[in-house]
């Protein structure tokens, strides 16, 4: 008898227990299972490893309204971000201008859901996420074990959220890891600028794709050799294409 696939476990993280409640319902009636804490234990959870317990596939995290709280927050999710950088991330967030979910998404989060928000468009929101890191995951099976790429002299070892370059290690931010991960995952490739946005930064990002530019730029600087092609090749009216460094 075929095993039975369990529906996609979230966590839920909101210091509001009527608000947090209200999500948890609609999550539960779209069939998925539902973990939720209040904001000060769970974030703090966001940075330990719990051997044998169930990873997450997707957090939501409710952002407090006070300043000094919600930068707490957004400094444990940099953090979180740094030790997992696959795990997607959903944040809410009282009204932003456009500047501000721009800033909250170069945190670490994959998306920003700003209140007041339709339940209908969060539900839709949680699926495109979780749509997104299986297409990526559905990747990386297909290359030797999935969780280390190699490409000549570059190496990305997933779990570990590391880069290394002709053996040195190499440290990069979680955007870069994961805009590098993207690239090797499709190799040889022409990918447009909204494709990457899409899949690295996610469907419902607001801010320019110009910022697919500046962060291959970075990863130009840091991992090209000098004297040597760009593995980071720009295909004219289209985006770029990784080219896999000679050994």
């Amino acid at each position: 008898m075929a095993a039975t696939v369990q529906p996609a476990l979230i966590q839920l993280v909101a210091d509001d227990p009527l608000w947090r409640e209200q999500l948890h319902l609609v999550l539960e009636q779209e069939g998925f299972r539902v973990q939720q804490q209040p904001v000060p234990q769970v974030l703090r959870s966001l940075l330990v490893s719990h051997a044998g317990a169930e990873r997450p596939a997707l957090w939501v995290v409710n952002l407090p309204s006070e300043r000094h709280d919600l930068m707490a927050t957004l400094a444990l999710i940099q953090r979180f971000r740094r030790r997992d950088p696959h795990t997607p991330l959903l944040l809410l967030a009282e009204q932003a201008v456009e500047q501000e979910r721009a800033e909250l998404l170069d945190t670490g989060a994959d998306d920003v859901l700003v209140k007041p928000f339709g339940l209908r468009e969060f539900v839709a929101r949680c699926r495109a996420l979780l749509r997104r890191i299986r297409r990526l995951e559905q990747g990386a099976r297909a290359s030797e074990t999935g969780r280390v790429l190699r490409a000549g002299g570059l190496e990305l070892f997933r779990d570990q959220c590391r880069v290394c370059r002709d053996g040195s290690e190499v440290s990069l931010t979680p955007r870069e890891f994961r805009l590098l991960e993207c690239f090797m995952l499709q190799p040889d490739r022409a990918l447009s600028r909204d494709q990457l946005i899409e899949q690295v930064w996610g469907p419902d990002y607001t801010g320019n794709n110009k910022s697919v530019d500046v962060h291959v730029l970075w990863l130009r600087r840091k991992l090209d050799r000098e004297g040597e092609p760009s593995m980071f090749i720009t295909v004219r009216g289209i985006g770029y294409r990784f080219a896999a460094p000679h050994p």
